[in-house]
């Protein structure tokens, strides 16, 4: 039997930290490292949803911790090319980010899959409105 206290404890530290901002400042990605991030994203949001149907809630809080700063990073890169509506969708992801974190503490699976929702739902807005697909992956539309 798991100790629940202690999950709880550490999900609680997760949603503290990035309350607070983050341990630290987000290193500017260049656009390949970007499209490096997209892709790293894409396969720890489908671990996040295969956490929440199976209650891993101790791997959702270390999946968040890496989520976080890597959001942090993709805020740091649209700030750096002045795209205002970029920038808006990336702070409405880390928004869903502590959504998640929030049901975690709770153990919510509604509130968690609900988060979840919100975060592929920022996912599309910004792919529709700043990537386009490039073969195998997408790439950043001209003018974003």
């Amino acid at each position: 039997m798991r100790n629940w206290q202690l999950v709880r404890s550490g999900v609680i530290t997760l949603v503290m930290v990035t309350a607070l901002g983050g341990a630290a400042t987000a290193q500017e990605l260049t656009e390949e490292q970007y499209g490096q991030t997209m892709g790293e994203v894409r396969l720890l949001v489908g671990d996040v949803s295969q956490f929440i149907d199976n209650r891993y809630w101790p791997e959702l809080g270390e999946t968040l911790d890496t989520l976080f700063p890597m959001f942090r990073q993709i805020e740091a890169f649209w700030q750096g090319r002045g795209n205002d509506s970029a920038l808006a969708i990336a702070g409405e992801s880390i928004a869903a980010l502590q959504e998640l974190g929030r049901a975690g503490i709770d153990m919510n699976v509604g509130a968690a899959q609900t988060g979840l929702g919100n975060l592929r739902a920022t996912c599309g807005k910004c792919h529709g409105a700043h990537r386009e697909p490039d073969g195998d992956g997408f790439k950043i539309k001209a003018g974003s």
